[in-house]
């Protein structure tokens, strides 16, 4: 997915019963997400109810007000920031751990001066990519599409997978389906199979003693040079070499500690 924005301001309200959002206008879009309790707000001629565990992305350019008080405690992050919503669903019900520690990371970087604008941006994009996930319960949105294909390829990542499979598979055009991923991703289709197969090959070769011709079947290739020919393209070196690199890294940290010990 494809989030061109950028962070503007972020907070995090705790209110009494009683309490009424505040009227503004702002260009910038807002998301919020409630903890508890539940916030009543309008955004031009539409008004939401946003309860606990629920988000909702208000649109810029229209003026925002609360047009009830709360009638209970109640707790929401709030975030402003600029750019398009794309696909994205106005509403959904995102993990609530998950937004709260993110949330929190966002709240971090935005107080803290030593971090860039950079850093919240990032933040605020792993918060709208939770929204998008949460969306994937309409079976016919675009998210649930993209989010169908992408989980079908990393549960087939080990195979010898070509866009014309993930095509056949979803019933796609190939020019189809290539022009619907590269609408959420700034790679392509094929460039999203090799990274799923590639993260599965450096799980192999850091997390366990498989010989590499073993690693090479067990991720679909059908001999060691054609392994080693695409590791070594998108890697920049030989399979043995990384795993040499992480390693002998490893043992150099280890004696080196010992020997401050020993000291």
């Amino acid at each position: 997915m494809n989030l061109d924005v950028g962070f503007a301001a972020a907070g995090h309200i705790k209110a009494d019963a009683g309490w009424l959002h505040p009227s503004s206008n702002t260009d910038t879009n807002e998301l919020l997400f409630c903890v508890r309790g539940e916030v009543y707000i309008g955004a031009g001629f539409e008004r939401y109810t946003v309860g606990a565990g629920t988000a909702v992305i208000l649109p810029g350019g229209v003026r925002r007000y609360g047009y009830k008080e709360c009638t209970e405690v109640t707790e929401f992050f709030w975030v402003h920031f600029k750019g398009e919503t794309g696909t994205l669903p106005q509403k959904s019900e995102p993990d609530t751990k998950r937004m709260i520690s993110l949330f929190s990371d966002l709240l971090l970087y935005a107080r803290m001066p030593d971090y860039p604008q950079d850093a919240c941006t990032c933040a605020l994009k792993l918060i709208l990519y939770e929204i998008a996930r949460a969306g994937v319960s309409d079976n016919e949105s675009p998210n649930a599409r993209i989010y169908a294909i992408c989980k079908w390829i990393r549960e087939n990542g080990t195979k010898s997978l070509k866009v014309s499979d993930v095509a056949a598979h979803f019933n796609y055009n190939e020019d189809y389906i290539t022009r619907i991923f590269k609408k959420h991703y700034s790679a392509g289709i094929k460039a999203y199979i090799d990274e799923v197969r590639l993260k599965r090959i450096r799980e192999l070769l850091l997390s366990t003693d498989m010989k590499i011709k073993d690693i090479a079947a067990a991720c679909g290739f059908d001999d060691s040079k054609s392994f080693q020919k695409f590791f070594k393209y998108h890697e920049g070196i030989t399979a043995a070499a990384y795993r040499e690199l992480y390693f002998g890294s490893k043992q150099k940290s280890s004696n080196a500690s010992q020997n401050l010990t020993k000291e």
